[in-house]
Order: C-alpha cells, then structure tokens, then sequence
C-alpha cells in the first residue's frame, strides 16, 4: 500500500486531525520514553508495557495523529492488569455489564472493575502485577492490518510539542499507528 493511500485512510478517520510519519530517531525517543514510563508503578498498583505502542513502533511504517473530541475511541477493554497470565482487573466501558460487575461484588472504581476472587492474588502476589495497554481496535484501519496504540502521558506530551501544541489542552490527545 502506498503512504498516499494510507494518509487518505487516516484523514477520513473521524477525529484525526493531523498525521506526522515517525522516523527512525523519532520512534527510539518514544521507545525510550515509553519504557521509562513503564517502569514507574501505574495507578498505585503495578508497574505495566504498552503492548499497543510497542508493536506499532516495530511496524514499517509509523505515524503519530494528533486526535480531538470528536475521535471515536473503542467500547472494549484497552487495560488489563495481569498476575501472570490471570485476570485480576480491567477496564469496562459497557455500562451495564459494569452494573453487573458491581452487583457480583467486584470493586468498580470509574470504568476499572476488579475482580472479587482474584484481590487475594493481588494482594500475596503483587510484585508480579502488571498492567498491560493492549492495541486499540480501530475499524477503519483492519482491513490494513494497522496496530494503534495509545502512547503513555510523556510520550503524548512529547508527540504534541511535534505537533505544536505547546500549552496544555486536554481536548486534544495522540495515537500511534503502525502499518508494513
């Protein structure tokens, strides 16, 4: 697929407003500063990797997009925090199955539901969390077998000084995407 064809896919998606493609020293500077932020414990819990970002970043071809309000992000669990292969806790987006969760007993805090059965896990075993970021599905890129991944607070930071975004404005937010 040519990089004029993949743009044209890229521009008509809702929400992207501006594509910038990664070179190789770009991608190493976000590579670096993923893994630094990976390394920091994740909303008190654990330590996590950014599986969306990491095999978008190994594609041929990667892009940074620069995202608004309007971007359409995916109804479907994007966080996972894991004690060795076991489901301790995700995010939820769907409104009643997260009523259900928290009639079953789960702890639900905003959109994240822990899981009753597995907090004792959590608790004797929680050297071995980690939170892991899996790719987000987008519809529009499938048929291109892209991988997009939402990339950590620094990186963003980093991706929308690339953008000229130098003041902090929430609204806006970035995606990588990877394609061969």
């Amino acid at each position: 697929m040519l990089k004029n064809d993949i743009i044209n896919i890229l521009n008509k998606i809702e929400g992207i407003v501006k594509i910038v493609e990664l070179n190789d020293e770009e991608k190493k500077e976000i590579e670096k500063l993923e893994k630094e932020a990976e390394s920091k414990v994740l909303m008190g819990l654990c330590k996590g990797i950014n599986i969306g970002v990491r095999e978008a970043l190994n594609k041929k071809l990667v892009y940074a997009c620069l995202t608004n309000m309007e971007f359409k992000w995916p109804k479907t669990s994007l966080v996972k925090i894991v004690c060795e292969n076991e489901v301790i806790a995700e995010d939820i987006y769907d409104e009643e199955l997260l009523n259900k969760k928290k009639e079953e007993g789960n702890l639900v805090l905003g959109n994240l539901v822990v899981y009753k059965d597995k907090l004792k896990i959590m608790k004797e075993r929680k050297d071995k969390l980690l939170a892991i970021m899996l790719p987000l599905p987008i519809p529009e890129l499938e048929k291109i077998n892209a991988i997009v991944g939402s990339p950590s607070p620094p990186v963003d930071k980093y991706l929308k000084v690339k953008f000229g975004i130098l003041e902090e404005k929430p609204e806006l937010g970035t995606i990588i995407i990877g394609i061969d």
